[in-house]
């Protein structure tokens, strides 16, 4: 006969956050997997749970070295084998996968003049566009990549100023199609023309995002206070004046879209659950897959990693999606963005990259390397009870990776909704790959959750988590 009443098995922990943690942080629902809370890394090993990847500031990346604003949006497709751009407050800074480039001639970063804030960088063909916002409205620098020589107001020069606003941008070939305000403004390369106002949606709109995808532009726009969101499809000539279709949100705020593998996502506010979500489109359907906490992310903050899109929320980047297509979607808390405010997020070079500021003079960009000790994960709450009885947990069992020197993961349990909470226990040893705890000193409680720590863990020395065994018995109330 078994010396336990109960037994429960946590594992297939690529499952990610549990489907109600935006609206409730001790949930019951979710798979045995899913998590309640977390900040961990649930896609680069889908069969593992382990720390979230660190930041490390890339050379010249600080107020110390060349990067001394906030870099506001990253070119995530890179110009040369290792060359990208980024645009902050007042610069254009040019990047590699490892640093921040100082010096040359022209000499890096390069200011710009009048500008304010940047919005958006675009390569069409030969030459890099990069879009931002003045004192007194917008404008559109044009830089041949040949000569890295910057004509700060090619826009205003060539057609009219642009507004005050959010100015996303997308390419196809030789057209760019971008946002300006209220309207949609058009440009072939070559061309004499450029048409900032090509598309007008009305008093009170404005551009949040554009894509292209299947030979057509999909346009993202904002209205006024009510926040209503609508998706609008332009013929990809971007020729018309006419729109081709549209796809209404209601009264729904949009923040960024993103294509992968044909498929158009949506990050949007999503008022009647109180939090944000992102979902795809279906015809002249959205359809929410993940919900999230946190902020409303933009243009500037998506990208592609481990076949998941990533983006910013609040001070975290999360990643949506499934890594393997076999493995259901999920929506993880990923890792960390560094200071509060955060800017531009890419995936130039295949490893992400974020910028940041704490809001004062302190300023980073940054890339994913090494772990972070800043990581944690806590499952769902299970319920452990039999009619009137209660359950107490004698035993835990933890299989993780053949662990390396200093590899660690703190283990504690957590009872009654959080009320009650057990001793921590210490998972570590070189050569480790199953740990046997007892002596649990969580009294008997209705419901329980495993709570993993990774705070005294090791900066390069993973300790991956493969399954969690919670062995118990029943105990009259």
């Amino acid at each position: 006969m078994s010396d336990y009443d109960f037994g429960i098995t946590l594992e297939e922990f690529s499952d990610g956050l549990s489907p109600l943690a935006h609206l409730d942080s001790n949930t019951y629902l979710g798979s045995k997997g899913q998590a309640s809370s977390m900040r961990a890394d649930v896609i680069s090993d889908p069969n593992f749970i382990q720390q979230s990847p660190a930041l490390a500031d890339l050379t010249n990346g600080d107020q110390d070295g060349e990067v001394d604003e906030l870099i506001r949006f990253i070119l995530d497709k890179p110009t040369a084998s290792d060359t990208t751009f980024g645009i902050g407050t007042t610069k254009l800074f040019k990047l590699s996968s490892t640093a921040a480039t100082s010096g040359g001639a022209p000499s890096w970063p390069q200011t710009v003049t009048d500008m304010t804030e940047g919005e958006s960088v675009i390569r069409l063909k030969a030459n890099l566009y990069g879009f931002f916002n003045t004192a007194a409205g917008g404008d559109i620098l044009k830089m041949p990549l040949a000569t890295e020589v910057i004509d700060p107001d090619w826009g205003s020069t060539t057609d009219a100023a642009l507004e005050d606003s959010l100015h996303p941008v997308a390419a196809k070939e030789d057209i760019m199609v971008f946002g300006n305000g209220r309207y949609v403004g058009v440009y072939v390369e070559g061309s004499a023309t450029l048409d900032v106002q090509k598309l007008d949606f009305g008093e009170g709109a404005e551009v949040a995002d554009i894509v292209y995808n299947a030979n057509v532009w999909y346009i993202a726009v904002n209205y006024g206070e009510g926040r209503r969101g609508q998706i609008y499809l332009y013929d990809g000539s971007a020729v018309s004046n006419v729109l081709s279709d549209e796809a209404g949100l209601g009264s729904q705020k949009i923040g960024f879209l993103y294509v992968h593998n044909g498929i158009v996502y949506v990050a949007y506010q999503d008022n009647s659950s109180g939090a944000f979500a992102i979902g795809w489109m279906s015809g002249r359907q959205l359809k929410p897959l993940r919900y999230f906490v946190g902020t409303l992310p933009d243009h500037r903050q998506k990208t592609l990693y481990k076949n998941t899109v990533i983006f910013v929320s609040d001070e975290d980047i999360f990643s949506c999606g499934a890594p393997v297509e076999q493995l259901p979607i999920q929506i993880s808390t990923l890792a960390d963005a560094g200071y509060a405010t955060v800017g531009g997020l890419a995936a130039p070079f295949g490893t992400p990259m974020v910028a940041s500021t704490d809001g004062g003079s302190n300023y980073r960009l940054a890339k994913f390397s090494g772990l972070s000790t800043d990581s944690n994960w806590k499952s769902v709450f299970l319920d452990v009870t039999d009619g009137r009885k209660l359950g107490k947990v004698t035993c835990v069992i933890v299989t993780t990776k053949t662990l390396g020197a200093s590899a660690r993961v703190d283990l504690s349990l957590e009872g009654n909704q959080g009320a009650e909470e057990s001793s921590s226990f210490s998972i570590t040893g070189t050569g480790l790959t199953r740990e046997v705890l007892k002596s649990i000193d969580l009294p008997a409680v209705e419901d329980v959750r495993v709570v993993l720590d990774f705070e005294n863990g090791h900066a390069s020395n993973a300790c991956p988590v493969r399954k969690i065994e919670l062995l118990g018995n029943f105990v009259n109330r």
